[in-house]
């Protein structure tokens, strides 16, 4: 069985750069080293696949948001965004990058379980 890491993010980019830049920079490395990784958008989060929102955002210690976002994406990572959030912040899939897939708490319950380690932010 493949190691998984998992990664919630609840928070919008915009508000807490270095906190999401810091999500990104540890999923990156968590592809790098072999292991499957998956990130769940959820609440706010969502606004991380806004397309354009993450144009200009970057902290002081990591790449820019949306080329941390970029690598995630070559690298294979999976990226979910949650469903209810988007009906509740009125955001559409067009507004939307292209993902993995828009889910509920199934898939949450699905993969948290699979995980080896699930990181809530």
């Amino acid at each position: 069985m493949m190691k998984s890491v998992m990664y919630i993010i609840t928070d919008d980019p915009k508000e807490r750069c270095d906190l999401v830049s810091s999500v990104l920079a540890q999923a990156v490395t968590t592809l790098a080293y072999g292991y499957d990784c998956e990130i769940f958008l959820m609440d706010r989060g969502i606004t991380l696949a806004v397309k354009g929102h993450l144009d200009s955002l970057k902290s002081k210690a990591f790449d820019p948001l949306s080329v941390l976002l970029d690598s995630y994406r070559e690298m294979k990572g999976k990226l979910y965004i949650c469903d209810p959030s988007t009906s509740a912040l009125g955001i559409s899939q067009e507004d939307c990058i292209d993902v993995d897939g828009y889910v509920n708490a199934s898939k949450l319950l699905e993969s948290s379980g699979k995980a080896m380690a699930v990181f809530t932010y």
